[in-house]
C-alpha cells in the first residue's frame, strides 16, 4: 500500500516429522521503514527489531494427535528474514 504497509494472505500445508498434515492459513501486516527496505534489498538479515511483521495463524488437521490445533488462535512475529526462501517466526497460542 502507499503507506508502506503490506498485508499478508498466506495458505500452506505443513507435514510434521511423524507424517501428519496440518493446513495453516494466516493474515498479517508488514510495515517497513525506508531503512529496513534498503537493508533488505541488499540481502541483510532483518529481525523483529527492524520492522513490524505480525501474523495471525489458524490451523486445521484431521490428525488425532494434533486435533487440539483446530480450536486455537495463534499470533506470531518475525524472528529473522534472511531474504532467502523462508521466513522464521515465533508463534504463540492465545489463551
Amino acid at each position: 500500500m502507499p503507506s508502506g504497509v503490506s498485508r499478508l494472505d498466506v495458505r500452506a500445508t505443513i507435514k510434521t516429522d511423524d507424517g501428519a498434515l496440518i493446513y495453516m492459513t494466516y493474515n498479517g501486516i508488514i510495515k517497513d521503514t525506508k531503512e529496513s527496505e534498503a537493508r533488505a534489498s541488499k540481502g541483510e538479515v532483518l529481525t523483529s527489531n527492524d520492522h513490524y511483521f505480525i501474523i495471525a495463524p489458524t490451523l486445521e488437521t484431521s490428525a488425532k494427535k494434533y486435533e487440539w490445533l483446530n480450536g486455537v488462535q495463534c499470533i506470531g512475529k518475525i524472528v529473522e528474514d534472511k531474504n532467502e526462501s523462508y521466513v522464521k517466526y515465533d508463534v504463540f497460542v492465545v489463551r
